[in-house]
């Protein structure tokens, strides 16, 4: 019910064709979501330091590159890996992020609940495309509104140890469950630059139906400044 842990946690960030104004606190970034980022986490769980209860290590590697295709908009691919070596509780495991709310979560699964899936390995991938409004603008009546259409597919496969099952049993928890057999995945389509400050997504899930509580389909919205 409780953990004490010291982590010990370099960092590595590349973003090559990020453009910045000003200096240390006062940067900008004034081409928010146009470069590649490349981010890699190391982590290291120091056992016995300021009390800590476990030892472990972690990997985690991301990657996003966003693309754009002629006329056809700009297609967005993120790319996760994620490792943990060792025995750990399920507050230091890799839960598959999801997503109960009415808000859109970057990189999280919309229609998972939370918990539904957890992982010691994993692989995931998001792939979103923003058409730019090419589809609507061929309608009249749709053109003046510079709607914007988006369409996207997130995937996840991944494992969990019969060592980290065994340490998480209990009469009270559910047996925790990774998408290992098959890659756990869902699509969405989107309208985008509603009123210039509002998106909705419709999402859809692909498979695991068998799963308690599972959800087919979910509604999500974001605010933000389209132009």
């Amino acid at each position: 019910s409780k953990i004490n842990q010291t982590e010990l946690t370099p960092m590595l960030s590349y973003t090559p064709g990020k453009k910045t104004t000003g200096y240390g606190v006062d940067q900008n970034i004034i081409n928010d979501g146009d470069y590649a980022e490349l981010f890699l986490n190391y982590s290291v769980g120091v056992k016995d330091a300021f009390q800590s209860d476990f030892e472990y290590e972690r990997l985690q590697l991301f990657y996003r590159q966003p693309l754009q295709i002629g006329g056809f908009g700009v297609m967005t691919s993120t790319i996760e890996l994620g490792k943990t070596f060792g025995e750990v509780p399920l507050g230091l495991l890799n839960v598959v992020p999801g997503n109960q709310t009415l808000f859109s979560i970057s990189n999280a699964f919309p229609l998972l609940n939370y918990y539904e899936f957890v992982t010691d390995s994993y692989a995931s991938v998001n792939v979103e495309h923003n058409f730019n409004g090419r589809i609507f603008s061929r309608f009249p009546l749709l053109r003046k509104l510079n709607l914007r259409e988006i369409v996207g597919v997130r995937a996840v496969i991944g494992s969990i140890s019969k060592e980290n099952q065994a340490l998480n049993a209990s009469t009270s928890n559910p047996v925790l469950f990774a998408p290992e057999e098959k890659p756990y995945w869902s699509y969405s389509l989107g309208v985008g630059n509603i009123f210039k400050v509002f998106r909705l997504d419709f999402h859809f899930r692909g498979n695991y139906f068998e799963n308690p509580d599972a959800r087919s389909f979910g509604i999500t919205g974001a605010f933000g400044f389209y132009f």
